[in-house]
C-alpha cells in the first residue's frame, strides 16, 4: 500500500503564504495523490491559531476539492498538530456536552457523536466517497511510526512549551528527573494553543497578536544586545541607515515570531531533530518502530539520525506546505532555501524499499532556480521574495 503524508499547510495562517490555497499548487501535488492509496494528513491542516475558523475553511476549499477528486475509495487519516489541536479538544468537549444533555453513558454515545461533531461531519460532507479516520497522537504504517512533532517544543530550550513542561515536572517530582509523558506534553501544549485559538478568534484577533509578536520581538532583541551588542548595533544602524534614505521596510511576514513556532526559519535542523528524538525516548516510540515520520519544524529530512547518545533511529520529516521566509538578509534567505524550502511530502510504500519512508521535494526545480538567480548577490541587502508569487516571478514562472 503505497501511502503520501502531507503536513503543515497552514491554511489560513496570516504568518505565511498557505501555498494549498493556490490551484497550481493543489495542480503540482495531484500526481502524487492519485498514485497513493491512503493519504496522511500529519497535523496543522489549519491554522486555527492565526485564522479565523470560517476563513480557515475558506482557505481550505481547493486542496479539500483535490482531495475529493483524487480520494475515492481510498483512505484519509487525520492527526493534529498543535495549530489544529482545538479539534481534538473541542471533539472531547462535544461528547461531555452530549453526556450531560443526554444523561446516557459514553459506549452509547459514540456514533451519534461523531455524526454531529462539526469537524468530521465536514469531512465527511466534503469527502462522502473516502474512507476517514482520526488518530492522534501517533499513528502507525508498516515499521513506522508518524507522530505530528509538537512534543519537541517542550524540549527546546528556553521555549515557553518547555518552562511549562519542566516547571510542571517539578512541581510533580519535586526536583527529580521524572521522564515525561503524554499527559505532561499535553498540559504544556494546551494552555498556549488554547489561548491562541480564542484570541484568533477575536474581532480584532490577528491585529491583537500581531501585536503580542511585535512586543516579543522588542523583548528578544533586548536580550540579544545584551549577549551579542555589535551584532545589535550593526542591526540598528542598518535600519537607521535605511530610514535616512526612506527605503520602505522590505520585512516579510511573522513565521519567526515567538508564538508562531519555537524554530525559526533557516534554523539548523539538529536542534529540533534531537529534540523530538529525546521526546521518542521520553515516550518509548523509539522501541516500536524503525523509522519515524513527523514535522511540526518544517524543515524537510529524508533519513536524518539524531545526535544524541544511544539513538540509532532514522527520522523524516515531511516540511511544510506554507512559504514563510524570515525577516533580513539574503543570507538569511539563503539558509532558509537550503533548511524551510516547502513543497514537500513523505512517501510509504509498504510493499518496496523495505516499506521505508521516502522524502518527495515536489518544489525544489524553484528552489534551484531561486538559488541560481540569487548567486553573487550580495548577502547583507534584504531579500524582497516576501510571497511566493514573488517567486514565481524572479523565476520567471507565472
Amino acid at each position: 500500500m503505497r501511502w503520501l503524508v502531507v503536513s503543515d499547510s497552514h491554511l489560513g495562517a496570516w504568518t505565511g503564504d498557505d501555498l494549498l490555497s493556490h490551484r497550481w499548487a493543489c495542480e503540482v501535488l495531484r500526481p502524487e495523490l492519485e498514485r497513493a492509496d491512503g493519504v496522511v494528513l500529519l497535523g496543522d491542516f489549519l491554522d486555527l491559531l492565526f485564522a479565523k475558523t470560517e476563513l480557515a475553511f475558506d482557505r481550505a476549499e481547493p486542496f479539500v476539492d483535490l482531495l475529493a477528486q483524487t480520494l475515492a475509495g481510498k483512505r484519509l487519516v487525520w492527526l493534529a498538530g498543535n495549530h489544529d489541536h482545538h479539534v481534538l479538544v473541542r471533539r472531547l468537549e462535544s461528547l461531555v456536552e452530549l453526556r450531560v444533555a443526554t444523561g446516557a453513558p459514553y459506549e452509547q454515545l459514540a456514533e451519534r457523536w461523531r455524526d454531529g461533531f462539526y469537524f468530521e461531519a465536514f469531512l465527511r460532507r466534503r469527502l462522502p466517497r473516502t474512507e476517514v479516520e482520526f488518530a492522534y497522537p501517533d499513528y502507525r504504517i508498516g515499521d513506522t511510526l508518524l507522530s505530528h512533532g509538537h512534543y519537541l517544543d517542550g524540549e527546546v530550550r528556553g521555549s515557553v512549551a518547555n518552562r511549562l513542561l519542566q516547571g510542571g515536572i517539578r512541581r510533580i517530582a519535586g526536583g527529580r528527573g521524572l521522564v515525561p509523558s503524554i499527559e505532561d506534553y499535553e498540559a504544556a501544549l494546551v494552555p498556549l494553543t488554547e489561548l491562541l485559538y480564542v484570541m484568533a478568534q477575536l474581532p480584532q484577533g490577528a491585529a491583537a497578536e500581531r501585536r503580542i509578536q511585535a512586543d516579543l520581538r522588542r523583548i528578544a532583541r533586548i536580550t540579544a544586545a545584551v549577549a551579542a551588542p555589535e551584532r545589535e548595533l550593526y542591526r540598528l544602524a542598518r535600519s537607521l541607515a535605511r530610514r535616512a534614505r526612506s527605503l520602505p521596510d522590505t520585512r516579510p511576514g511573522a513565521s519567526d515570531d515567538p508564538l508562531a513556532r519555537p524554530v525559526s526559519p533557516g534554523s539548523p535542523v539538529m536542534p529540533s531533530l534531537n529534540a523530538f528524538a529525546r521526546v521518542c525516548r521520553s515516550l518509548g516510540w523509539d522501541r516500536e518502530a524503525r523509522w519515524l515520520v513527523f514535522a511540526h519544524t518544517h524543515q524537510p529530512l529524508d533519513g536524518a539520525h539524531a545526535s544524541i547518545p544511544g539513538s540509532n533511529l532514522r527520522f523524516w520529516n515531511t516540511g511544510s506546505w506554507i512559504y514563510e521566509p524570515p525577516r533580513g538578509t539574503t543570507r538569511d534567505y539563503l539558509h532558509y532555501l537550503r533548511h524551510n524550502w516547502p513543497g514537500s511530502v513523505v512517501v510509504i510504500d509498504t510493499e518496496s524499499r523495505d516499506g521505508a519512508p521516502r522524502l518527495l521535494e515536489l518544489l525544489a526545480d524553484d528552489r534551484a532556480a531561486v538559488q541560481a538567480r540569487l548567486r553573487g548577490a550580495r548577502p547583507r541587502d534584504a531579500c524582497p521574495l516576501h510571497r511566493y508569487e514573488d517567486v514565481r516571478r524572479f523565476i520567471g514562472r507565472t
